[in-house]
């Protein structure tokens, strides 16, 4: 598997995945609606394809993690793309990276915390706001979980100030 910068042709074979798993490729995340054919990030791929993607929006001194998927569960695929953007980001000096989940999504909080990301914020009831962008997002998640909140993971990069 090697993991390289997003080119403009793997966004239109990202598309059925982001359709899949997002229901479009339009992503709301605290409060603003993304496209994620149009953002930059990296992808993981293997002789047969891509197996992963990451997009995310640059901030003036942070970077937020918008889309992370990868085809093929437990295979180290989710891990290399976000030690791909922590490389990014420290290249490109940035404070933070930071990304959203929903608090039904236990294993993409377990897979962060495992991986160095802290728990930031807890923004209650963002859901009905990203509703409001993206109606098709359901009202129960994972497992039947009522979705409602959109818990805030970082990494921090350096100390603010610096």
């Amino acid at each position: 598997m090697i993991v390289r910068a997003m080119a403009p042709p793997d966004a239109a074979r990202l598309a059925g995945i982001w359709a899949e798993r997002w229901g479009s490729p339009l992503i709301a995340s605290h409060g603003r609606l993304h496209d994620a054919r149009t953002l930059p990030g990296f992808v993981a791929a293997e002789r047969d394809g891509l197996v992963g993607a990451l997009t995310f929006a640059r901030g003036d001194d942070e970077i937020e993690v918008v889309t992370l998927d990868s085809v093929e569960e437990n295979r180290g695929v989710g891990t290399a793309l976000l030690d791909a953007a922590v490389a990014f980001g420290r290249g490109e000096g940035v404070r933070r990276l930071w990304l959203v989940t929903t608090n039904d999504n236990f294993r993409a909080i377990r897979f962060y915390q495992k991986r160095g990301w802290d728990m930031a914020a807890l923004h209650r009831d963002a859901i009905a706001a990203a509703r409001k962008l993206k109606p098709e997002i359901p009202l129960r998640g994972a497992e039947g979980v009522a979705l409602r909140h959109e818990i805030e993971f970082e990494r921090l990069l350096r100390p603010a100030g610096r």
